[in-house]
């Protein structure tokens, strides 16, 4: 969905049309129509979310990027129904990144002079490119934050999203500066009921929040050891420290079955699996509302299910037509 999905950029001086967001749709499809516009490249609906931006998508075997080539024909219909629209353009997955050594003192609280806010403007400010759309969060919520602070911690991590994969990328790779201080920046990864832990060999966390430190349990035989600690004790096994071997009797922490704590067929792993796959799909419901975007990547089928042409041959067939011959579409993107 996200190589087909096109969000509008407004002027934001201008009020929101109370017209419905099909007019939109109609407009522009009928002026793509009349521009001779290859016929698969159109769009299916607007949608608008609770902050007013505008997104579309395109029909399932085009791209935005088809649809891109004809922005001038799009802008203009559309301004017919929302006078604010100034510009389309592709979307922008948003990656999630966390930032340590966040001072307190700096950041915590309005008095700071904007908290979180100052920060996210400083890095934008800092650093060129870096878009950061959505508001900084502290890791843990504001209850655990001041915990630290009240234990005496001058610091602690930040998440927030990067616009952008390749941008988000290069963040990873060089860090970030806020104030002049260089930030080292590393993937979010938001442990979920389906994380497994390498301390306790149990669900639903990872080792840094793992509370059985001092009491570990082997994934392949459920005894009090970590998993890389794991040995064969047959004299001649060649099994390495940490591998599982035919000498082993696998044993389940979780369920206790006869099987290695990640085995498919424990019901404990399936249990897990089930609860975050819901997480998951609740969380992508919210956040596709939150930031106007899809997060299901799936990749596009070889064809439609009517028998149309794939995507890759409707971008191949609007190439070839602009090689052929002057298609009227293109003599209006140029004349207007």
């Amino acid at each position: 969905m996200e190589k087909r999905r096109v969000t509008c950029k407004r002027d934001n001086g201008l009020p929101l049309s109370q017209k419905k967001d099909l007019d939109i749709s109609s407009e522009v499809n009928r002026a793509l129509f009349e521009a001779k516009v290859p016929h698969f490249v159109h769009i299916q609906g607007v949608t608008k979310n609770t902050r007013g931006c505008l997104s579309t998508i395109t029909t399932p075997t085009a791209t935005a990027k088809m649809l891109i080539r004809y922005t001038e024909i799009v802008i203009k219909a559309a301004r017919k129904v929302d006078a604010g629209i100034v510009d389309i353009e592709t979307n922008e997955l948003w990656e999630r990144v966390k930032m340590d050594a966040v001072n307190f003192d700096r950041y915590l609280g309005k008095k700071t002079g904007g908290g979180l806010e100052k920060l996210r403007q400083e890095l934008q400010a800092e650093n060129e490119g870096v878009v950061l759309p959505l508001a900084i969060d502290w890791i843990g919520g504001p209850k655990d934050v001041q915990k630290k602070k009240a234990e005496g911690k001058k610091a602690s991590l930040v998440v927030f999203a990067v616009k952008g994969s390749k941008m988000a990328e290069k963040v990873l790779k060089g860090g970030l500066r806020a104030a002049g201080v260089k930030y080292d920046v590393e993937k979010f990864m938001n442990a979920g009921p389906d994380s497994f832990c390498g301390v306790c060999s149990r669900w639903g966390h990872v080792d840094a929040k793992c509370g059985s430190l001092k009491m570990p349990a082997c994934m392949l035989c459920a005894g009090r050891h970590l998993t890389k600690d794991h040995k064969c004790n047959m004299v001649g096994c060649k099994a390495n420290a940490g591998q599982n071997c035919a000498h082993n009797v696998d044993k389940c922490i979780n369920c206790k079955g006869n099987h290695i704590a990640k085995a498919n067929c424990c019901v404990k792993k399936q249990e897990a699996i089930k609860v975050a796959r819901e997480e998951r799909r609740t969380w992508k419901e919210r956040e596709g509302e939150r930031r106007n975007v899809i997060t299901d990547q799936q990749e596009e089928p070889d064809c439609t299910e009517d028998g149309g042409p794939s995507t890759a041959d409707a971008e191949k067939k609007v190439q070839n037509d602009e090689q052929i011959e002057k298609e009227p579409e293109v003599q209006v993107v140029a004349t207007q």
